[in-house]
């Protein structure tokens, strides 16, 4: 969730599809929280074994990959990261749909982990300024013009 939020902070910072990147980033932690309430309730309420456990799955998953698709699109169109990172983001993504961890399927994760690795390079070493002017109006990082 810590990498979602600042891919959503750096869509962000370009001051340009703001929205869209906040709403993924919401709908991303709604359906992180639905799977730890169903995990919580199966854990504690139900001994590990909550028939319910498919009502909090399948709308938490859903929630993630729609949020996800959203900031990565908002980072694609606001142009902070590599083109070629920001579409392999959302190949790796599109990818996950099919992701199982109780088979080989598994490694379809594999991508997603290496775009988030990729991006978190270029963070921290701050080669992310593709579009480092802020927008019209704006004040940039810092509140320096």
């Amino acid at each position: 969730m810590i990498g979602v939020a600042g891919l959503t902070m750096l869509a962000r910072r370009s001051g340009r599809h703001t929205r869209m990147a906040t709403a993924g980033l919401i709908c991303t932690a709604v359906g992180f929280a639905l799977l730890s309430a169903g995990g919580l309730i199966q854990a504690f309420a139900f001994d590990g074994n909550f028939p319910g456990m498919a009502f909090f799955v399948f709308p938490a998953l859903l929630a993630i990959f729609v949020g996800l698709i959203l900031i990565e699109i908002a980072v694609l169109r606001s142009n902070v990261l590599p083109r070629w990172l920001a579409v392999f983001f959302i190949l790796s993504t599109v990818s996950l749909v099919m992701f199982n961890e109780q088979a080989v399927t598994v490694l379809l994760a594999i991508p997603f982990g290496l775009a988030m690795v990729a991006a978190g390079y270029l963070m921290w070493t701050g080669a992310t300024g593709y579009a480092a002017a802020p927008a019209k109006g704006r004040k940039g990082v810092g509140g320096l013009a």
